[in-house]
């Protein structure tokens, strides 16, 4: 009985070193910093007309669990629309938390996917914002996105994003900030550690 509890040992330890089994339970941690720019869209102007794009940007530092999860915390700014009738601006940024989905199809090449929670404030002033002239709201806003990401070396690369931050802001009742959908496109670099 002994030398059969010996034996599964001696075979499960074999397995589980075996090369077929690395990937995913095979622990990177490392850590990684970046930053992207580009446009930022709104799916709707909430009221009167605005102007539905401006520039949006992130910041973000992130954690490589393994080769296929990384874990994100950043800073994005979502950009400002400005309504021209009635007047007013709508602007919304926040904090960021998402975890990272990737795939590599070569050792240059990345394929991405995302999705998070979010602490996004929505800040709107003007008439737009009713008698009181001003609405904010801090809520948690889902979002989910797509991307690729050109590794120039180990440690650079060069990371092209699609998300969307689906119904930030609150109800457009009683005073709320109204709700909208945001997307952002962007590009920017990531350095690994």
């Amino acid at each position: 009985m002994r030398t059969m509890r010996f034996a599964a040992a001696i075979a499960s330890a074999m397995a589980l070193s075996n090369p077929a089994s690395a990937g995913f339970f095979d622990f990177t941690l490392a850590p990684y910093v970046g930053a992207s720019a580009g446009q930022s869209t709104t799916d709707s102007c909430i009221t009167g007309t605005c102007d539905k794009s401006d520039i949006g940007w992130k910041a973000y530092g992130g954690l490589e669990v393994n080769e296929y999860i990384s874990m994100e915390v950043g800073y994005v700014d979502l950009g400002t629309v400005d309504y021209s009738a009635p007047t007013g601006t709508r602007k919304t940024h926040g904090v960021t938390m998402q975890l990272l989905g990737t795939y590599a199809l070569n050792p240059s090449f990345t394929l991405l996917a995302r999705g998070g929670m979010n602490f996004l404030k929505t800040d709107v002033s003007g008439a737009v914002a009713g008698a009181s002239g001003n609405a904010e709201d801090t809520d948690v806003v889902w979002s989910l996105g797509l991307g690729a990401q050109y590794n120039f070396t180990q440690s650079v690369g060069l990371r092209m994003e699609w998300e969307r931050y689906f119904e930030a802001g609150s109800p457009a009742f009683n005073g709320g900030t109204g709700e909208a959908d945001v997307d952002l496109i962007s590009a920017g670099l990531v350095f690994k550690f």
